[in-house]
């Protein structure tokens, strides 16, 4: 009796775990094309963003960078490469009848997050939710696609197949910043995925 029990929550799983019901045709909604390359993303953030680059883009001393990569294959894994020049932020507070400005110091990093190397253009825009967040601004000439978040100063790309969340903050001038982010976007799609 024991072993019939098994036997159909193995049928079972084995259903369930046939697909996700959605279909494998392939259906563009967007007018661009594809681009000529064969990336295939290993699963390795390293692969797409290397101390090398990071340490350009920034033109901090990669030999003072520490890297941060704890969730390494974990759904929600962050590559991080961080230097502590002694940069100050100031954030306002708000209380009750009084203002507080604190000055605390701040690293300056470079992360990669949210690397889905199974993506289609279509789950790239359900997963980044345009119609919820109004703070997303397309960015042209980055990728196929690639929307600029103003509230977490992040950028939001998609490229052949692969889609990424980048983060430049290195100085108090979020304009520089959201430059800085996309030109290594950018780097990583001409360097690392073509």
């Amino acid at each position: 009796m024991k072993s019939y029990l098994y036997v159909f929550m193995l049928i079972g799983l084995l259903i369930s775990c046939k697909g996700n019901g959605q279909t494998t045709d392939i259906v563009s909604t967007t007018d661009v094309t594809n681009p000529e390359g064969n990336f295939v993303f290993s699963g390795d953030y390293n692969d797409l963003l290397s101390l090398e680059m990071a340490s350009r883009i920034t033109g901090f001393y990669p030999s003072k960078a520490q890297k941060m990569n704890t969730t390494q294959g974990m759904l929600g894994e962050v590559l991080r490469y961080y230097w502590d020049n002694g940069r100050e932020k100031a954030k306002e507070s708000t209380a009750p009848n009084r203002k507080n400005t604190d000055i605390s110091s701040t690293m300056d990093l470079v992360q990669l997050k949210w690397v889905d190397g199974e993506a289609d253009m279509d789950s790239f825009l359900d997963f980044i939710d345009l119609d919820n967040h109004p703070e997303l601004s397309k960015v042209n000439g980055v990728g196929e696609g690639a929307y600029w978040n103003s509230k977490k100063h992040h950028l939001e790309v998609y490229y052949n197949g692969v889609s990424f969340t980048l983060q430049v903050d290195m100085s108090n001038d979020d304009n520089l910043d959201k430059e800085k982010t996309i030109a290594l976007a950018k780097a990583i799609i001409e360097e690392q995925m073509n």
